[in-house]
């Protein structure tokens, strides 16, 4: 069987996001960003909602997540890549408290650049406690 290179390539690019926030460098990763980058995230979060170009994500997203994610407790339940889309399903800890979170990361790649992240978070209660955002959340 033919390795998808593109797809080996992609999924590379996407591995650099999440090392770069274990190595404690995250704004690096907006290198790898197309100039424009569409960021999509559940509105109830404060860098939720559909933004259109590079410099949310470098500017808002990137220098703030390490303040709520504790990219120390990272780990993929799952990674792959087919073509240009990437998807990572990730734990991760949420800052200054015990508790972990899943996020599932949609990601699209091309020509060497990330043109776009979806995200999905599943049971994110404790990252709203984290963030002041608790209210009507809760069963």
């Amino acid at each position: 069987m033919e390795k998808d290179f593109e797809s080996v390539g992609n999924k590379g690019i996407v591995d650099s996001y999440y090392q770069a926030g274990v190595e404690g460098r995250l704004p690096d990763f907006a290198v790898h960003l197309h100039p424009d980058f569409t960021t999509t995230a559940p509105n109830y979060l404060p860098w939720g909602g559909t933004h259109f170009g590079a410099a949310f994500f470098r500017d808002e997203v990137l220098p703030s997540l390490p303040g709520v994610l504790d990219f120390e407790r990272f780990n993929y339940d799952a990674f792959f890549a087919e073509g240009e889309h990437v998807v990572a399903l990730i734990n991760i800890g949420v800052t200054g408290i015990d508790a972990m979170i899943k996020i599932s990361e949609h990601w699209t790649v091309q020509n060497g650049k990330a043109t776009s992240i979806w995200v999905a978070y599943f049971e994110p209660q404790a990252l709203l406690d984290k963030l002041g955002l608790s209210h009507g959340l809760r069963r």
